[in-house]
């Protein structure tokens, strides 16, 4: 009765650059990506952290972040509560909606439909009680002008955890052009910042480099100094910004390293400089100094996780060797030629295809994976109804109807596995994914008519790591592990071509872990007993358990996972910040001040000394911008020419 799980040989997909659509897009494009994932119900305000962290899963959790300031880190405005001035009732005379035109009087109008049951005036939830008072929302950090992806507000409707599950149930959901609605009224909203900051001192490459020089040598040269390396986010600072946006590089190395690690135990990486902008790690801290199989063919590709990343082939032209007095003795106390890399790069190198499986201890096949890694036999659970499912007709993102499947995994007691199995295995049209086992025109199977022996067509898994934060896992129904999702399968809509991403799409909307669906097979099968034999129904009743059964464990699961990424630094409340820096680095613009930090250079020098690049930076000195390709095409030349005058110069120029 119960399903067999079988497994074919791996398949490997290569990225092509994401681009997006209209949905509000820019940086927070994959929020809608995930496709049972939510963002946390408290999520809002971003504030700054204290030192380094090394916790186990469960332990107590170390207490507040420190009260000493890093540079110019955010501050934390309380949100206003009910008897503060900003919770009063409504005044229509201060209406910063209508003052919007119709940008605003449109937006009111979809917050007012989709939020004002639970947000507006007494008995409010979440101390929220101020939806129609922009001022007290940006006060409140619901909202911060100029950017939505910053807004809570945006955020939680992109990443489909508001309205709530219930209430979606009841009343629909915004559609995409609403929302993008209400990020176009944040964007262009003209408040002053609640929250100023200054911008940091230039810090040039030479000095970057001489600190890391130093502090190695403080090192043990034998357990330490070898595994060392470094992390900077000297291209934020150096470009001006300040506050919650180099807060966000910062939250985005603590969160993505430890969310690429396979030691039990957490460890935020410790800053060397005062104003905490570069960043020394270990690799044992993160169990990457093992050697590393891209494809898990038996073949060792790298000697490390750190050799790995920094040879990426996508992002492999900004990581650049420097020669020089400092360079020299940095590169022989760490043992390799590249010990630092900017914390943008990382991210990008480290948050997709097989080097992101390789990270987390993924198997080529997700069934080998299960048994061999998560130490699940899920045949065996599934045969002996040990564990729980949810199924419904609509997910969001999924086109079809999907079952999730809850198991205890076996690493250690209080992590978990949760694997969706999707009723299309259609391939949107796509003659790559045939190659992939996903076949053309895969006729869909009905939960509600077979709850049990159903067959998937594949699916999509979310998985504690040893140190209790979440990774991911896209697989078909032979257990091959792929890249991108099948459109017949899922779709990410914030992307122009639909395909949902495994690691990158995948943090944004599981910032707080699991998102809340309600279980529609169960009603359904008691509701129409006679349709089923007894030994269906009883299988039904013991694996679709209640909905507050259910409802109480991904809250377990979803709290293991938010207190392992505070552990690892990030405040509880605050947006994710891995897509957020993936995206960015890809989609936006670069222009003059960001195109100068990420050259090492001031703004000035670049500025005068762009008739010597590349004719294609041009733009760049008439306030235009270049896309990311040219950036990447012109790197090491630019460097070169910019940096040749430095006490430290980079290797390998033309």
């Amino acid at each position: 009765m119960k399903q067999a799980l079988s497994s074919e040989g791996p398949a490997r997909v290569r990225r092509g650059h994401l681009r997006t659509f209209t949905l509000g897009v820019g940086a927070s494009a994959m929020a809608m990506a995930c496709s049972f994932g939510e963002i946390d119900a408290n999520d809002g305000e971003i504030s700054p952290v204290g030192g380094e962290n090394a916790v186990q899963p469960g332990a107590d959790d170390p207490g507040t972040p420190s009260d000493t300031p890093r540079g110019q880190g955010a501050a934390v405005t309380p949100s206003p509560s009910a008897d503060d001035p900003a919770a009063e009732p409504y005044d229509p005379n201060a209406d910063m909606f209508s003052a919007a035109g119709p940008l605003g009087v449109e937006t009111k109008e979809i917050l007012q439909t989709y939020c004002g049951d639970c947000h507006i005036g007494q008995g409010a939830r979440g101390d929220f009680p101020y939806l129609m008072d922009v001022q007290a929302m940006v006060d409140g950090d619901k909202i911060v002008p100029g950017s939505k992806e910053d807004s809570l507000i945006y955020i939680r409707m992109v990443g489909g955890s508001m309205p709530p599950a219930a209430y979606r149930a009841a009343n629909g959901i915004p559609t995409y052009s609403q929302i993008d609605t209400v990020g176009r009224f944040i964007d262009e909203l003209q408040l002053p910042d609640p929250k100023p900051c200054e911008p940091l001192q230039f810090m040039g490459v030479d000095q970057q480099i001489e600190l890391m020089a130093q502090d190695i040598r403080t090192l043990d040269p034998v357990t330490e100094a070898p595994f060392t390396r470094y992390m900077t986010i000297n291209y934020s600072s150096n470009a001006g910004e300040c506050g919650r946006d180099l807060e966000r590089q910062r939250f985005a190395l603590f969160k993505g390293i430890n969310s690429v690690s396979t030691n039990p135990v957490v460890t935020q990486p410790r800053a060397i400089d005062p104003d905490e902008t570069i960043y020394r790690i270990n690799l044992k801290d993160y169990n990457w100094d093992r050697e590393i199989d891209l494809e898990d063919n038996g073949s060792v590709d790298f000697p490390d996780a750190w050799e790995a990343i920094v040879a990426n082939p996508e992002t492999a032209f900004f990581s650049i060797e420097y020669q020089g007095d400092a360079a020299d003795d940095l590169k022989a106390d760490a043992g390799t030629l590249i010990p630092f890399m900017p914390v943008n790069v990382f991210i990008q190198a480290s948050e997709f295809g097989d080097l992101y499986y390789s990270l987390i201890g993924g198997k080529a096949n997700l069934f080998d994976f299960e048994r061999d890694v998560l130490l699940v036999d899920t045949a065996e659970e599934i045969a002996n109804d040990r564990l729980m499912r949810a199924g419904f007709s609509n997910s969001g993102v999924s086109q079809q109807e999907r079952v999730l499947n809850r198991f205890d995994s076996g690493i250690a007691g209080g992590l978990n596995y949760w694997i969706s199995f999707d009723f299309n295995g259609g391939n949107g049209g796509d003659r790559a994914f045939v190659a992939q086992g996903i076949e053309e025109n895969v006729a869909n199977e009905s939960i509600f008519s077979n709850p049990i022996d159903f067959a998937f067509a594949g699916g999509e898994a979310i998985f504690s790591l040893p140190n209790g934060i979440q990774a991911y896992y896209v697989a078909n129904a032979a257990g091959t592990r792929l890249n991108t999702a099948p459109l017949g399968v899922v779709i990410d809509p914030a992307q122009n071509n639909g395909l949902v991403t495994n690691g990158a799409s995948c943090p944004s909307c599981h910032n707080a872990g699991m998102i809340s669906f309600t279980d529609q097979v169960r009603k359904f099968v008691e509701d129409n007993k006679v349709k089923f034999d007894n030994e269906t129904y009883e299988a039904v009743m013991e694996q679709y358990v209640d909905q507050a059964t259910f409802q109480a464990a991904m809250d377990r699961d979803s709290a293991v996972h938010v207190a392992a990424v505070e552990r690892a630094g990030v405040p509880k409340k605050t947006p994710d910040s891995i897509s957020r820096v993936y995206l960015d680095f890809q989609l936006l613009p670069v222009e003059l001040d960001v195109a100068a930090a990420e050259l090492g250079v001031t703004t000035k020098t670049l500025e005068d000394n762009l008739d010597l690049l590349d004719p294609r930076l041009s733009p760049l000195s008439t306030g235009g911008h270049v896309d990311r390709n040219i950036m990447e095409d012109t790197f090491l030349d630019s460097v070169c020419q910019l940096q040749s005058v430095q006490d430290n110069t980079p290797v390998g120029c033309p």
